[in-house]
């Protein structure tokens, strides 16, 4: 009777092996593709400023509604000639061309010559009539604070208002020089309404640049590209690969030990 035994005891270890063994191979096959996908996705964003892959947008309309991103309204805008600037969140625009981010508001625009002039409180931003940014000028430059309008004075020189005086520029000379007083008839900038179509371009504009193609690539590398789920997927296949590592060394000692006892 303990002769049967010692017979079928190497014989079930036999056939458990076997179905442990069967398992490895399925999920191996289930995780291979994950696997591939995580290794394309982290050799990619390894190399991401190679790829310049932070300032690559995904222009797709399709792309914003699927991260439920809505594009904002332009807050404020200011015509003068053919020229428009405007400030949608924190981007700056001249007519339809990006010219700077991380502007707080604007106060103004100014045709000077064949460029303009627009100003935040802090800044004055040269704009080319072609929408190129041509320099900021700030504190270093002698640019006084808190500037609330822009005017455009006698011999097409520029006027700043600011709370607490007025400036007349020379940006050519970066002279800013403090006046005691000015002509009642100055006209201040007001803002204005865009067109629609400006409106619609710029809107565009603003949202093709919102999604970057890092940003796709990081959340497919960690699942969020699909939400919470996704998040939930990668830590369940984590959970696998540490499964199937432990298997596959306890299924190779098995197999050797097997072969040493023969």
């Amino acid at each position: 009777m303990s002769n049967h035994k010692k017979e079928i005891e190497p014989s079930e270890r036999r056939v458990g092996l076997r179905s442990l063994l069967a398992l490895h191979r399925t999920l191996g096959l289930t995780s291979a593709l994950f696997v591939i996908l995580l290794s394309v996705t982290g050799l990619t964003l390894q190399h991401s400023s190679r790829f310049d892959l932070d300032a690559s947008f995904l222009r797709a309309q399709a792309w914003l509604s699927w991260y439920k991103i809505e594009v904002p309204n332009i807050t404020k805008s200011y015509i003068i000639d053919n020229g428009t600037v405007s400030l949608i969140a924190d981007a700056l625009y001249f007519n339809a061309s990006l010219v700077s981010y991380s502007v707080p508001d604007i106060r103004g625009l100014v045709s000077l010559e064949d460029s303009y002039v627009a100003a935040s409180p802090e800044r004055l931003f040269l704009i080319s009539g072609a929408g190129e940014l041509i320099e900021v000028l700030g504190a270093v430059h002698g640019v006084p604070d808190q500037i609330e309008a822009l005017a455009q004075g006698s011999q097409n020189s520029l006027l700043i208002r600011t709370s607490e005086s007025v400036y007349q520029a020379d940006l050519d000379n970066l002279e800013f020089n403090n006046l005691d007083l000015v002509n009642p008839q100055v006209s201040w900038n007001a803002t204005a309404q865009v067109s629609q179509d400006i409106e619609a371009r710029i809107k565009n504009n603003y949202g093709d640049l919102l999604v970057s193609w890092e940003r796709l690539i990081l959340d497919i590398h960690s699942g969020r590209i699909i939400g919470q789920w996704g998040v939930v997927l990668v830590d369940v296949m984590a959970i696998l690969f540490l499964f199937m590592a432990v298997t596959g060394v306890w299924i190779w000692s098995r197999r050797r030990s097997s072969k040493q006892s023969r």
